[in-house]
């Protein structure tokens, strides 16, 4: 518990660079790392039958996966002390804690279970999104109680609007010695993020909160922080201004 609490101190009211499948490798993480406390490299995929035939599958040897792991890490923090963040999707809860464990032993700092993502292939199988539903709630506390009980920083990552009401979710959660909650907030028909949303989970919990979706300004960026976020990550802008981030702090 202290370790957690000393890492949220670190990281409580700074940005992020949010994962983007296919994208935020190691390389793509370093070039936009200036002015992150932490990156999030992925997602990748923990499904070794899947290794070599679908993308962002994690090699299923345990020293090959380290091995590639340490690479990655190591280039998305160069020389600076940035914490790095694995975000890892899988359908099989073993799969992802020998993920996770590689990941730490290759010098990676937190883990993020993606519970959230729209990777076709899991949704088939009721992972992913659909783990929020009531039928699958149960599976999903299995899940993120095996991954607290690892030395491993976990976050969990939902999305807002997946289901109405998270509520029952989040009062399981809190027994879960995990680092915090991620939640995309991004409103769709707005284009905005859900401030509200935000402000209604920190009044119901003293979780920390991590937020992402469509935050543009520097405005935004206050607003957020004022409705209760304690990290706000950016992804999709970052695609094509790999400054984008550290042109925001600069705003601020």
């Amino acid at each position: 518990m202290k370790k957690l609490r000393e890492l949220r101190k670190s990281l409580r009211k700074k940005l992020f660079l949010s994962s983007m499948m296919g994208m935020a490798n190691g390389s793509f993480c370093s070039e936009r790392a200036k002015g992150c406390a932490m990156v999030q490299m992925g997602a990748y995929l923990a499904e070794p039958p899947a290794y070599k035939t679908r993308k962002c599958v994690l090699p299923p040897d345990k020293e090959e996966c380290i091995n590639f792991l340490s690479k990655e890490c190591k280039q998305a923090r160069g020389d600076s002390k940035i914490y790095i963040c694995l975000n890892l999707a899988t359908p099989e809860l073993e799969w992802g804690l020998k993920a996770a464990e590689c990941f730490y032993k290759a010098g990676g700092d937190i883990v993020e279970l993606n519970i959230h993502g729209g990777y076709e292939p899991y949704l088939r199988l009721e992972k992913i999104r659909a783990m929020v539903l009531p039928e699958n709630r149960p599976e999903l506390f299995r899940w993120l109680e095996a991954f607290s009980e690892t030395d491993i920083p976990v976050i969990v990552k939902f999305r807002e609007g997946v289901i109405p009401d998270y509520t029952p979710i989040l009062d399981k959660i809190v027994d879960f010695n995990l680092l915090g909650v991620h939640f995309n907030i991004g409103d769709e028909e707005t284009k905005k993020p859900d401030f509200d949303f935000v402000r209604n989970i920190k009044e119901k919990y003293s979780l920390f909160l991590l937020v992402s979706g469509y935050v543009r300004t520097s405005d935004s960026v206050r607003k957020l922080f004022e409705a209760g976020a304690d990290m706000i990550g950016f992804a999709e802008p970052t695609i094509k201004d790999p400054e984008f981030i550290n042109k925001l702090i600069n705003c601020r």
